[in-house]
């Protein structure tokens, strides 16, 4: 017990204060709910990080071919339909390349632009300039339902999550909501190719870890 009020002081009650409610002030049970959302943000960290290289790659590729530059981020048609925040952000990823002293190259731009980056390329404004293009990068959809809207709407729910896991920030207080977003990540990931599902099989654990973690988080 003495330990749990050390981990207490340290991780802050303010961040503990949601556990802490959840579980009617019980401190074990609050310490052991806040261990189980680090193992299950830990698994989201597979299907996350295949998501974001595979939607970046899968539009670089389409935007790369419909301007015919690989830099098309920085290519004048493209910049005249940007809006500030791709242009600021293509800057930003610039910088941050520099500031490693490293060479500038369309790779490590691509690489190092955020997932906010992407998911912003669906909004609205692009409807009639690049969704066009955009859609190509998600041949396994069916056409029903291959629409900006529809691509917007998932990409950025997902954006939501992760940003949630990489802030440390609680995920676990709906099992069945963490399932769904489980579903609609594969989902996407099958959009973009369909081998890449079949790729995570061994590297996605997330329903093991819940089923261990259920007790501590129920």
């Amino acid at each position: 017990m003495e330990n749990n009020t050390i981990i207490e002081r340290i991780i802050s009650k303010e961040r503990l204060q949601p556990y802490f409610t959840h579980h009617k002030n019980d401190q074990e049970k609050a310490i052991q709910h806040y261990k189980s959302n680090i193992l299950v943000s830990e698994a989201f960290y597979p299907l996350l990080s295949m998501l974001e290289i595979g939607l970046r790659n899968s539009i670089d590729f389409q935007l790369t071919l419909r301007f015919n530059d690989k830099n098309w981020f920085e290519n004048h048609e493209f910049i005249k339909v940007a809006s500030r925040f791709q242009i600021d952000r293509i800057s930003d990823a610039r910088s941050n390349i520099l500031s490693e002293k490293k060479e500038i190259t369309s790779g490590r731009i691509i690489s190092e632009l955020s997932f906010g980056f992407w998911t912003s390329l669906f909004d609205t404004k692009f409807e009639m300039t690049l969704w066009k293009t955009l859609r190509l990068a998600f041949p396994n959809c069916p056409k029903e339902i291959r629409k900006r809207r529809t691509m917007s709407s998932k990409f950025n729910s997902v954006r939501k999550l992760r940003n949630r896991i990489f802030h440390h920030e609680a995920i676990t207080w709906n099992l069945d909501v963490i399932q769904e977003y489980e579903k609609e990540i594969l989902e996407a990931l099958d959009w973009l190719n369909k081998d890449l599902v079949n790729w995570l099989e061994g590297l996605n654990h997330l329903a093991n870890v819940i089923e261990k973690n259920r007790k501590h988080i129920e």
